[in-house]
Parts: C-alpha cells; sequence; structure tokens
C-alpha cells in the first residue's frame, strides 16, 4: 500500500526563553524521518518569532528547523508573527516560491502521488470575503481534484480550547472545503495540541466532515486551557511534538508524538473512494 508521512508542526522557533522546544522538536523530526525517509514537513506559521525579520530566521530557525536536512522537505504557511514583518518579506524570501508561494499570491497545492492525496497550503492571514482572490483560486484548484482525499493547512485554527480566540478569518476556507469533502484541515497559532471530531463549517458534527488538528507544539511557550470547546476529542497543552500523519488512498493515520519520542495521541480514519 502506498504511502505518504506527513510531520506537522508550528510556532516554532525564538529566542530561547519564549522559545524553549525547538531545537528539541527539531531532533525529533530528524528521528522520524531516519524511520520514515520520505517524509514532508509542514509548518504550520510564526515559525521564527517574534517579528519573522530576517534575523531572526538566521539567528533562531536556521540553527535547528531550517538545516538543510529539515529545509529541504519543509513545505509552510505564513502565520500573523510572519506579517510584524511587512508583506511577510522575510518569510517568503526564506522559503521561497516553491514552498511559499508569493506576496501577491502566498498560497498554493502540492500533489501526493504516493499516497493519491491533494494538499493545499492557505494564508489565513490576509482579508477574505466570498470573491476574494485566495478563494476564487482555492475553488478552481479543489474543482480541479475532486477524486482525490484532500488535506489543506493554513495556521490559525477555526475553533480551539485554547488560549487564542476562535478565529471567523478561516470560515471561508471551511465552507469551500467542506464542500468538496475534505478530510484534514491542520493548523497551529494555539501553543497547544488539539484534535476535533469531523465536523460541519457551522460545528455540527458530522462523520464526513472535516478533522481539524491544532499542533502549536514546535517550540513556543506553551499555553493552557481557556474554555471548553464543541466537539474538541482530545487535547494536550503540556508537551511539545509533532503530529505525524500517514496518508494513503483509503484513510489516513494519526499519531502524536512528544519530544521523549511518546506516543501521546493516535487514531485512524477510513475514507470514502472519492466520487461515491
Amino acid at each position: 500500500m502506498a504511502e505518504q508521512v506527513l510531520l506537522a508542526v508550528g510556532d516554532m522557533c525564538g529566542p530561547a526563553k519564549k522559545n524553549p522546544g525547538a531545537a528539541a522538536t527539531a531532533d525529533l523530526a530528524r528521528r522520524q524521518i531516519a524511520l520514515n525517509p520520505g517524509a514532508m514537513i509542514l509548518a504550520l506559521g510564526d515559525n521564527a518569532y517574534n517579528r519573522g525579520r530576517p534575523d531572526e530566521y538566521r539567528d533562531h530557525y536556521t540553527p535547528s528547523w531550517g538545516q538543510a536536512d529539515l529545509l529541504g522537505r519543509t513545505w509552510s504557511c505564513p502565520g500573523n508573527h510572519d506579517y510584524r514583518t511587512a508583506g511577510a518579506a522575510a518569510y517568503f524570501q526564506y522559503f521561497g516560491e516553491a514552498r511559499a508561494g508569493t506576496p501577491r499570491r502566498s498560497y498554493y497545492s502540492v500533489p501526493l502521488p504516493e499516497a493519491g492525496w491533494h494538499m493545499i497550503s492557505l494564508n489565513s492571514e490576509v482579508e477574505q470575503d466570498a470573491h476574494s482572490p485566495q478563494l476564487q483560486w482555492l475553488r478552481e484548484d479543489l474543482a480541479a481534484r475532486r477524486h482525490r482525499p484532500i488535506l489543506a493547512f493554513w495556521h490559525r485554527p477555526r475553533w480551539g480550547s485554547g488560549a487564542h480566540r476562535d478565529s471567523k478569518k478561516p470560515r471561508w476556507f471551511w465552507n469551500e472545503l467542506y464542500a468538496e469533502r475534505a478530510e484534514l484541515a491542520l493548523a497551529g497559532h494555539a501553543h497547544h495540541y488539539e484534535r476535533f471530531l469531523p465536523q460541519r463549517p457551522d460545528q455540527i458534527p458530522d462523520p464526513h466532515g472535516i478533522r481539524q488538528f491544532i499542533v502549536g507544539t514546535g517550540g513556543r511557550r506553551l499555553q493552557g486551557r481557556s474554555k471548553d470547546t464543541p466537539n474538541s476529542d482530545y487535547a494536550r497543552f503540556d508537551l511539545f511534538g509533532i503530529l505525524k500523519l500517514t496518508l494513503w488512498p483509503e484513510g489516513y493515520r494519526w499519531e502524536f508524538v512528544d519530544v521523549d519520542d511518546r506516543m501521546i495521541d493516535r487514531g485512524e480514519q477510513s475514507i470514502n473512494p472519492r466520487g461515491q
């Protein structure tokens, strides 16, 4: 069975006092890659604190997550801290057009032929409406790939139980992705790990809905629970770690692994073949 492994995490690197876990999560990624040589990394935004400046990428991201063995397999999306530098210029320069898009088109998609999936990187930091260029592009991209399972990732989660508030910005993404029966939505921003039940854009549980993961556990100081959120199925607020996803044409498996190599959360989901 053909498979594709993804290692997803956000909110990683910066001064050690406020980002104590970045080196450990980068080393964890290396250990996972040794076990899964074809693994791809998804950087879920806010990669270099505090303002996403060139010197912060150089001094904080490069020594850990920016080493060639990791950077060469990393696909990214921008976070709100990246935009504290005008136009997120340092972010786009650091990752390059193929792995980040451009300031004018900061979204892109990647086929995952080994698994038969389609992966989409979106930008939750720019204003959206039903007619925005990003939404128009997303509709076209989804329409062209209706017969593949879909995973999308961006920075701000739609909902969460941590210190950060729910974000309305991704609601446009959810509407389009749900209409095309996407399976997975990954986000960072909130500094904890959380897994949700599949749900609709209006937070109604739906076994054919989208499952959201929050993986803001890449190194930035962790934050605690602030509320109980509908459809939240599991959450940890005390561990740095990485979400390992294994994709294949008929399903996916998730494993949240902490920096001590402990498997904290695990599960598997079958999906309907596309076109049915």
